[in-house]
């Protein structure tokens, strides 16, 4: 995560994610924050990696847990 600029108090903000990968049950995602004013400015960038879990594992733990 980097902090480019300072985040201006009481300003609209506009907040953006985008999948960028995929790796069996890998989700690799990036973002960033800007001013709705200008949105070509960057003030927070962020990278993350997220695990969905094995829904075998997850039933095994959870055996009362409903199936959607």
């Amino acid at each position: 995560m980097g902090y480019h600029r300072p985040v201006p108090l009481e300003t609209p903000l506009r907040i953006v994610a985008r999948v960028t990968g995929t790796d069996d049950r890998k989700v690799f995602v990036s973002g960033s924050i800007t001013a709705r004013a200008a949105p070509g400015t960057d003030l927070v960038t962020a990278e993350g990696v997220f695990v969905a879990p094995d829904l075998d594992r997850v039933r095994a733990l959870f055996p009362g847990l409903r199936q959607a």
